[in-house]
């Protein structure tokens, strides 16, 4: 009896055929699992500006009290209450190209994109809700809850 060793080119063919079903199957998870994760580290980056700001304003940082203002594409931390976009002290996060807080998804209260913290409590009277979301779909989203305590959390 004759055996042949090896693999032949039938077989070759049909692994490479199904390895390709299940890489195309796949990528789609691939994307939506990284279009998830990018919207939600933006989020927490977003938070933790927040809570930077609060934390300064309590601990009375340079004697001043701090705010977090909210673009579109960015988070700026600033000193006192009036943003000065060219403020050296400013501590900007840019959110990743994929991602956008819209303004009209921001609702704080008195309206507006500034949070202001006051010194000793830690309070907000711009409390309310910032929504992240991915700028090719809104349905994937993170909202940012102030309550007027200045305590903030993400969905």
């Amino acid at each position: 009896m004759k055996y042949n060793r090896g693999v032949s080119f039938f077989e070759i063919i049909i692994v490479l055929a199904i390895m390709g079903i299940i890489f195309a199957v796949s990528i789609p998870s691939f994307s939506d699992f990284r279009n998830r994760q990018v919207v939600r580290n933006t989020a927490e980056d977003v938070v933790t500006l927040l809570n930077e700001a609060r934390n300064d304003t309590l601990l009375s940082k340079s004697s001043t009290f701090y705010s977090v203002h909210i673009e579109n594409t960015r988070a700026v931390l600033f000193t006192g209450g009036t943003f000065d976009t060219n403020a050296a002290s400013n501590i900007v996060i840019t959110f990743d190209a994929l991602v956008t807080a819209p303004s009209g998804n921001i609702s704080l209260n008195g309206g507006g994109s500034d949070v202001k913290f006051d010194r000793l409590s830690g309070d907000t009277s711009q409390y309310g809700t910032i929504q992240v979301n991915l700028i090719s779909n809104s349905a994937i989203k993170k909202i940012i809850t102030i309550n007027k305590l200045g305590v903030v959390s993400a969905n």
